[in-house]
């Protein structure tokens, strides 16, 4: 997705998706983390708060609210890096983010360009020849 897009004319059904997956987050990967970044003042996270405790998504508003303010999709992009939130950020950025997860294996580029098999080492010790 183009950085200098503005996040209202970021199609729906990825705003829609970026905030569930905001909205299950717990603490610095949630909407809380996610309002400490961008949110001026307590009283915007109290007014989330209790939009948050009448069904509505928390991270829709804070986004709507600062998508009024002309932010592009590369200014969340960079907030989303702030908050080390990689899933999130694989959705605005698909084929761009590599990010290594701890545990999950191989990235995608040691996937499709392997290292050759190493040759043994050779050592010669005490006129023996020893492979390693």
């Amino acid at each position: 997705m183009d950085s200098s897009m503005y996040l209202y004319d970021v199609p729906p059904v990825f705003i829609e998706t970026f905030c569930k997956i905001i909205d299950s987050g717990d603490d610095s990967l949630g909407w809380r983390g996610l309002a400490a970044r961008i949110v001026p003042s307590w009283m915007e996270v109290r007014r989330t708060e209790r939009l948050e405790a009448i069904g509505k998504s928390p991270t829709r508003e804070l986004i709507w609210s600062w998508a009024q303010q002309n932010k592009t999709v590369g200014d969340l992009v960079n907030v989303l890096e702030d908050m080390g939130h990689y899933r999130a950020l694989q959705l605005f950025n698909p084929q761009e983010t590599q990010y290594s997860f701890p545990n999950s294996g191989p990235s995608k580029s040691s996937r499709d360009n392997p290292s050759p098999p190493q040759s043994p080492a050779v050592v010669t010790c005490g006129g023996l020849l020893v492979m390693s």
